[in-house]
């Protein structure tokens, strides 16, 4: 496993708790260990940023809502002194399918999912720890709690609440990233070994068709992003409902991902962990 250098930067941050300046080094090995045996061809220096939005397209916030938003999250958020890095995704050039590419490079990220209130409070926030790095789960889950207590959420004045979704991860565009929405520097390895992302199982992903559906005639479709660890295992915590219209249907394809054992993703020899988004589509018989 890999620790991503962090840098915090100074000039966008006003939690001196959280002032770090460690240089990128490898984890003590975990199960596995094959990554560690793996030379980086080099670093990416990289902005880790917030953005903040409605979750319903159509909602629109306050002009500067993400903003005052990120103000007030960041003197909260405690940046991690570590932050062992395991999931790899592919860099350009790919193939045509994007399935195999030239290389990979390890990836970090989180979303919460949280309901603004008018009051400035937050409530029902589900965090998404997508790249399984639970020390950056838990502090922005901690950092959102903070802000609520202290109802520094910014103020709208309608609705009387707004679904939120608030996702950090990092942009190579440091010229680009808004100093407002900031949150660390990170320098995250990549490798020039083929990458290829993990596939299904021969025997495939087959969710149970909900009964009370299946008599109604009633169809859906179900799209899940979620990480494939390096056993081929699904990520409990890294699964992310990207769309669907009934909770049933939801339900079963969660029961089924529990259930499933992917071919991992592999970076040159190593099997490594990845990201991926699937869609699983549910015909009512005819």
């Amino acid at each position: 496993m890999i620790v991503a250098g962090l840098l915090v930067a100074a000039s966008c941050s006003t939690n001196p708790s959280a002032r770090t300046n460690a240089s990128a080094r490898r984890a003590p090995s975990d199960t596995l260990g094959c990554l560690d045996t793996l030379q980086a061809t080099d670093s990416m220096a990289t902005i880790v940023k917030m953005s903040v939005a409605a979750q319903d397209s159509t909602a629109k916030l306050p002009p500067d809502f993400e903003q005052l938003f990120v103000e007030s999250f960041r003197p909260r958020f405690v940046i991690p002194s570590k932050l062992p890095l395991s999931v790899v995704i592919g860099e350009q050039p790919c193939d045509s399918l994007g399935f195999r590419c030239v290389g990979g490079v390890l990836d970090l990220g989180a979303v919460a999912y949280v309901r603004a209130n008018g009051d400035g409070t937050l409530s029902d926030a589900i965090v998404v720890d997508e790249t399984v790095t639970p020390a950056l789960a838990k502090n922005l889950n901690a950092a959102l709690v903070a802000m609520s207590r202290a109802k520094e959420v910014p103020w709208f004045e309608k609705p009387d609440s707004i679904s939120l979704v608030i996702r950090v991860a990092p942009d190579e565009g440091a010229d680009t990233v808004l100093a407002a929405r900031r949150l660390f520097k990170a320098v995250i390895p990549r490798y020039s070994s083929p990458f290829s992302y993990a596939t299904m199982p021969e025997a495939g992903v087959d969710p149970a068709y909900p009964l009370n559906a299946r008599l109604a005639g009633i169809e859906d479709s179900v799209t899940l992003a979620f990480t494939v660890r390096a056993d081929g295992l699904i990520a409990a915590e890294s699964m992310d409902l990207v769309d669907a219209n009934y909770r049933e249907f939801v339900a079963s394809v969660f029961n089924a991902l529990s259930r499933a054992r992917y071919h991992p993703a592999r970076l040159g020899d190593c099997a490594v962990a990845t990201r991926m988004k699937q869609r699983f589509v549910f015909k009512a018989p005819q």
